[in-house]
């Protein structure tokens, strides 16, 4: 049973390349300060495709590392991107998916091992299991591939061809139901069809669904009209059910605003900008509440640089998603200096890149961008000035392509995930590799990743971050795929 959890701890670890029990408690901890249920889902996922693998594999050589755990916490996470997706569906879909990924590809990972391949699978097995599941949901018709493909194209502004979609979707469940009527009011919502828009929002409530997006549009639907009361209520209900629902707790201001209670409004603006540090309009309605004076004059200047330097859809960021990232940070800064600054600089680029591509703006994309470097910059690959302006054009190459791959995975119904990371981690391997083969330096990290024990794993980061040259546990065959 120790190590069962060992294995587990390990698994959410290697969520930021890190072989680390104390990482891998960081990033629990971070799962569950932003969902209780994502984390438990998390969780569950990784103790059962570790003990599965237990059983599957001969020995737990390739499982200590954590590497056949991530995958099964990360397709327990994965049910936070589709919360239409009945609960008993999420679990039967990821107990399923963990056993297949148990079954498949930890005979694959034992023959990899024994061969000495460079190449690792990561959360290629994640990847599969999760493309299958979602195409098992749609076959059976749990789950419709145009809620998914309605919601994309809302999310990117595209209000018609969202109206489109959602208007095209089956669904069997309530709660499918519910967040296709919540895109559909917000389509119409955005297009000034507020009759419409309402009609919508309102149906999600006969569902009796607790769905806070669908009171939210109905509250700003009905403030649009003037009927600021009716919409006060809606909002109400909206906090209720998630009480972190920035636009709501605005929304409330700016009814307050309208009643004339100014200390209600902000009240209300003070508790949308604590649960939505980036949003802009919280703190032009927290301005225009306060007095003449230093605090409006900085409420209102924030305010200014947040509408002209944030996109809409990163101003909802919520203080959960912020704590969340903070809690990585602390795990990844526990395993190792470099890797932090690897992430940082991750960050930056993502940071910078949103104002030249919309794709480095992506939360999806940027955790991929986050992994690629954390990978790429001394877990896989020395880091070196070669290596990291590698990193960073294979992490540009990704972003131009995300788009596209996007959309063409949006047709059936799936999403990118973590594809663009293994894409990275595999190419960059087999660059390197046929570099070496031509004579030049090998740039890849002489350890065998998928058996090397915590211990040399350890020393192995402390004479990286000390910068001395890594040395090889015996066990590892430097000449691997040399010749």
């Amino acid at each position: 049973m120790k190590s069962l959890f060992d294995h587990t701890l390990r698994g959410f670890g290697q969520m930021l390349v890190a072989n680390n029990r104390f990482t891998g408690a960081c990033v629990l901890i971070g799962l569950f300060c932003l969902s209780i249920e994502s984390a438990l889902m998390s969780l569950g996922g990784a103790l059962l495709v570790s003990a599965l693998a237990r059983w599957r594999a001969h020995d737990d050589t390739v499982l200590k590392t954590g590497l056949f755990s991530v995958n099964g916490a990360l397709l327990g996470a994965l049910w936070l991107l589709f919360p239409q997706v009945p609960l008993w569906a999420q679990i039967v879909a990821t107990a399923l998916g963990c056993a297949a990924m148990a079954f498949f590809f930890v005979p694959v990972v034992e023959r990899m091992h024994a061969r000495r391949s460079p190449y690792v699978l990561f959360s290629l097995p994640y990847v599969a299991a999760a493309w299958a599941a979602l195409l098992a949901l749609i076959f059976f018709g749990v789950h419709d591939a145009e809620l998914t493909r309605g919601w994309r194209a809302l999310l990117a502004n595209r209000f018609e061809k969202a109206e489109k979609h959602f208007l095209n979707t089956e669904v069997s469940t309530d709660m499918a139901e519910a967040y296709r009527c919540a895109g559909l009011g917000w389509s119409l919502y955005r297009r000034g069809d507020q009759a419409g828009a309402q009609t919508a929002f309102s149906r999600v409530l006969s569902l009796k669904t607790g769905v806070a997006d669908a009171y939210d549009g109905l509250g700003w639907s009905r403030f649009r009209q003037g009927r600021h009361e009716d919409a006060r209520l809606a909002f109400q209900r909206a906090v209720a059910l998630d009480s972190f629902f920035a636009d709501s707790w605005d929304g409330l201001g700016w009814c307050a605003m309208q009643a004339g209670n100014t200390e209600e409004a902000r009240r209300h603006f003070t508790a949308a900008a604590l649960c939505a540090p980036l949003f802009a309009d919280a703190f032009t309605g927290l301005a225009a509440t306060l007095p003449e004076g230093r605090s409006k004059s900085l409420a209102t200047s924030w305010s200014r640089v947040l509408a002209q330097n944030v996109s809409s859809g990163a101003q909802f960021t919520s203080s959960r998603m912020l704590l969340c990232w903070m809690w990585f940070f602390i795990g990844v800064l526990g395993h190792s200096r470099t890797s932090a600054f690897m992430a940082l600089a991750a960050v930056a680029l993502c940071l910078g890149g949103s104002f030249w591509l919309p794709s480095f703006g992506d939360p999806a994309f940027a955790m991929n961008a986050i992994v690629i470097f954390l990978a790429l910059g001394g877990h896989y690959l020395r880091l070196s000035t070669k290596t990291f302006a590698w990193t960073l054009l294979v992490t540009t190459a990704l972003a131009i392509l995300h788009t596209p791959l996007s959309e063409a995975l949006l047709r059936l119904g799936l999403l990118p995930l973590w594809l663009p990371f293994n894409l990275a981690l595999l190419g960059s391997i087999a660059f390197f590799g046929w570099l070496h083969r031509k004579g030049l330096r090998d740039e890849r990290v002489p350890l065998d990743w998928t058996a090397t024990t915590p211990a040399e794993t350890g020393a192995f980061l402390v004479r990286r971050d000390a910068g001395s040259s890594p040395q090889l546990p015996a066990k590892v065959n430097l000449k691997v795929h040399a010749e």
